[in-house]
């Protein structure tokens, strides 16, 4: 199936795909990696995503998604790829091109269900029924630490990193606001592209575990077809000035410090598996949205080390990465826990496509919104280590939700 559609069309017909996965109880997933103009969508027709340990080399096309605590690293959520679809905006910028990748599917039920999902597309543009729908989690609920919580959370962290217990900790916060009932999230969901061309935009709903939105900076792995492995070291955090270069923005030592905290802990994972052929190029200043982050590129060649694996490999060494959890892991997570008075669930675990097209690209979950019927959770973190003021990190917090709450529009 491939047709041209208006943007206004287009926003009807992906509104009408996504009512009809609610209708169905179907999981559905849409992306747009950074610096690219398609946004790709993939629906699971068997109503349940697979429980499963993210093994590159042995997973079928189809989006991961992962909780940011995963002791075992068995309760990632894997959506199969059914069906596979994507929009190309072409030249013109006009239109858009949907095509359906009309993947074989071996089962005979599932074909059935692929046809009667079309149809019931085909039902709600006909009917015009765009109502919204966001998730069927009413009754999930969060506890927002305000301001003087969440600095005495810091000052207890830099007190026991001056005691030596650990170098850094990532700390978050919820922030969980009313929504009209008429909002539209997938138009949300275009305006959020727009806004972060840089990012990993996604857009993901699956029974019993909710509708998540973000637009993520930070590659955790990245396979291409030339087998390259690609990782980033992403950290420091401050305003963007836009008229002010890239190459003339000055960080403080806090923020280069924990930026060298986050690239020596991936370098270190390379020598726990004896990797030493690896590039390093940075740290430099990069824009996400209205902030800039310091970050550093490692890429590797798999060809050449013969380490087809490591894509698989590197992922269970770095989730959760130093970025969104802490130096050392272990004390940094039990912090976490007994801290922070909210449950991140998917915020800060990793999500993206597995071997689609022969790549695969995982990235940190952040900048991210939970949905649910009436109101939106926003999630936020910042890195404290000794240098850290709390007030200070209150702020970066709410600069890192500005942007999502005007998209939003709360």
């Amino acid at each position: 199936m491939v047709s041209s559609i208006t943007l206004t069309n287009t926003l009807e017909y992906i509104q009408a795909l996504w009512i009809a996965t609610h209708q169905m109880g179907l999981p559905i997933a849409l992306w747009r990696l950074p610096e690219t103009q398609e946004i790709q969508g993939i629906i699971d027709l068997s109503g349940q995503p697979q429980k499963t340990v993210i093994d590159l080399e042995e997973l079928h096309s189809g989006f991961a998604v992962s909780p940011f605590i995963n002791p075992e690293a068995d309760q990632s959520l894997f959506i199969h790829a059914d069906i596979h679809f994507t929009l190309e905006q072409d030249p013109s910028r006009e239109t858009y091109i949907f095509s359906d990748k009309n993947l074989p599917l071996n089962d005979p039920i599932l074909q059935i269900r692929k046809e009667n999902f079309y149809q019931t597309v085909e039902n709600i543009l006909q009917t015009r029924n765009h109502s919204s729908v966001i998730s069927s989690r009413t009754s999930y609920q969060t506890q927002d630490a305000d301001q003087a919580i969440f600095e005495d959370m810091v000052s207890k962290a830099i007190r026991e990193m001056e005691e030596g217990n650990f170098q850094k900790v990532v700390l978050s916060r919820t922030i969980t606001v009313p929504i009209k009932e008429d909002i539209n999230i997938i138009q949300t969901y275009f305006k959020l592209t727009q806004s972060y061309p840089l990012a990993f935009v996604s857009l993901i709903s699956i029974p019993e575990h909710g509708t998540w939105m973000g637009a993520s900076p930070e590659v955790i792995i990245s396979t291409n077809k030339q087998k390259i492995f690609r990782t980033i070291a992403l950290a420091g955090t401050q305003p963007y000035e836009p008229g002010v270069p890239l190459s003339e923005v000055m960080w403080k030592q806090k923020e280069i410090e924990e930026q060298a905290l986050v690239s020596r802990y991936i370098i270190n994972c390379f020598k726990k598996i004896r990797l030493r052929e690896f590039e390093e190029e940075g740290p430099k200043t990069v824009i996400a949205g209205n902030l800039l982050h310091l970050r550093t590129d490692l890429t590797v060649d798999m060809q050449a080390t013969q380490f087809p694996q490591l894509g698989t490999v590197m992922l269970r060494l770095l989730h959760p990465t130093s970025a969104v959890c802490g130096t050392p892991k272990e004390p940094a997570m039990d912090f976490i826990i007994n801290h922070e008075p909210h449950n991140r669930e998917f915020y800060s675990g990793f999500l993206g496509p597995v071997n689609i097209d022969g790549e695969s690209h995982l990235f940190v979950n952040l900048r991210c919104t939970q949905w649910l019927s009436n109101r939106v959770i926003f999630y936020a973190g910042a890195g404290i280590t000794t240098g850290s003021i709390p007030e200070r990190e209150w702020r970066e917090t709410e600069l890192k939700t500005q942007t999502m709450r005007k998209i939003v529009g709360v």
